[in-house]
């Protein structure tokens, strides 16, 4: 793999909220004038997973930009407040900024979502023109169903009550009430290895959450869209990558991994992931001579 070189990039979103990307650089000679916005997961910064694919793909000839959401990373906005309304209208400038980034044909990008960053990007492609091509993995498509398989039915009542107390606080006395993000999502055992760094967020998160249903749009979607799933994800179900993509009317593919748990598609899964990531946008992001550059 060549050395891929990296830019630092702002852009703007929401109420001229200043936003913080990275631009990597495909080689001179492998450019391909295609490029690509990665959507990262829950809490997650640029600098995390997006790292890993965002090389591989330009490595293949692709512009690929990754984001800090607002709230959050070097991002502006109100610090640890997950939004994902307003992750979805981020997603979308995203796509407008790359879309006019030199050396970017704006009629070639491509959406890539992972983990909650999944479904974030399903509603950004149902609300942007720009994405020719989609692909989710390990995607969160119901924010009510994912509380719900993170909690036993009283403890979900129970954190459904915060959240609104935590509204009904903020409405009188200005205050937001911040906890860390294994507070609401709640970590099973390898969750909590891979998330050992405490995370502030606001209690307040629960109620965006559950009136986030990315499951609703899977019908509406116009371009092809390709998914990765693990059956044995013990964070996000595996049966939301099931549904969403029973859901597809457009063209589609689904590669299912039986074994590696959420994290499949960031470590032992990598290779593949990116293998079948440059395929698909290959022929649907950069047409017939993508297609036969991928498979050469």
């Amino acid at each position: 793999m060549s050395e891929t070189q990296t830019r630092d990039a702002t852009f703007y979103s929401g109420p001229s909220v200043r936003m913080a990307a990275t631009i990597y650089l495909p080689d001179a000679k492998t450019a391909n004038h295609g490029g690509i916005v990665f959507c990262h997961g829950f809490g997650g910064v640029r600098g995390g997973v997006p790292v890993g694919l965002s090389l591989r793909l330009a490595a293949a000839g692709y512009t690929v930009m990754a984001f800090d959401y607002r709230g959050f990373g070097q991002s502006d906005g109100h610090r640890a407040l997950l939004s994902p309304a307003d992750q979805v209208e981020d997603t979308v400038h995203a796509l407008e900024f790359l879309a006019q980034y030199p050396g970017v044909d704006k009629n070639k990008i491509g959406l890539y979502g992972t983990s909650f960053g999944g479904g974030v990007a399903a509603l950004a492609a149902a609300r942007s023109p720009r994405p020719k091509a989609l692909i989710i993995s390990v995607p969160v498509v119901s924010g009510t169903q994912w509380l719900r398989s993170l909690n036993r039915w009283y403890e979900f009542e129970e954190v459904k009550e915060k959240a609104f107390a935590s509204l009904a606080k903020k409405v009188l006395t200005g205050e937001v009430e911040i906890v860390d993000r294994s507070d609401i999502m709640i970590p099973d055992p390898l969750s909590r290895i891979r998330y050992a760094e405490k995370l502030p967020m606001t209690q307040e998160t629960v109620y965006h959450l559950l009136n986030h249903e990315p499951l609703d749009v899977a019908g509406k979607l116009r371009m092809p869209v390709k998914m990765f799933g693990v059956r044995d994800d013990s964070l996000v179900p595996y049966e939301q990558t099931e549904q969403f993509f029973q859901s597809i009317q457009s063209p589609k593919d689904l590669t299912i991994f039986d074994r590696g748990n959420h994290w499949a598609v960031y470590d032992e899964a990598l290779s593949e992931v990116a293998t079948g990531s440059i395929a698909w946008f290959g022929e649907h992001v950069l047409g017939a001579a993508g297609s036969r550059r991928s498979a050469s």
